[in-house]
């Protein structure tokens, strides 16, 4: 288990386009996580909360990306405990492609394997056949390669 801060911004009058910007700029600066969940405000506007999971080393750092990045003009933030699965990259051939996957385990145990949308993606638009193809192929060569080191 490890300590993190959750902090959360209410934003209820930016072009929402500007999202992205942000993301990638917390993302850079190297939080755990970061999402947007859509609510209501006060006078029935229609918001997004923007929240960010970090470091405490890092709080100082994405508070002023939030103030410089968005219109928000308030901050929370909260220490949070987080227990994570193990994750580790691999690869695996599918039709001459590579794809890397994600293997996570917890307490020693295969929990999920996850193919990397980017390399199903650019495999995909390289031979044409659908992405959710390579999604597929990559899955089952991945457990058939790695779930037996989780037995």
């Amino acid at each position: 288990m490890e300590e993190l801060w959750q902090l959360e911004a209410n934003i209820d009058d930016m072009n929402p386009q500007h999202m992205e910007y942000v993301f990638d700029q917390l993302f850079q600066l190297g939080v755990n996580d970061a999402w947007a969940m859509p609510m209501m405000m006060k006078k029935c506007r229609m918001a997004v909360m923007v929240c960010v999971l970090c470091r405490e080393s890092l709080i100082d750092a994405v508070t002023k990306l939030i103030f410089k990045e968005t219109t928000s003009i308030g901050l929370r933030y909260f220490p949070v405990h987080r227990v994570a699965c193990t994750r580790t990259i691999r690869q695996v051939a599918v039709d001459e492609e590579t794809i890397h996957v994600k293997v996570s385990s917890y307490d020693g145990k295969l929990t999920n394997i996850s193919a990397e949308y980017d390399d199903c993606r650019a495999a995909a638009v390289r031979t044409g056949k659908p992405v959710k193809y390579w999604q597929r192929k990559a899955l089952e060569e991945a457990y058939q390669l790695y779930e037996c080191e989780f037995k």
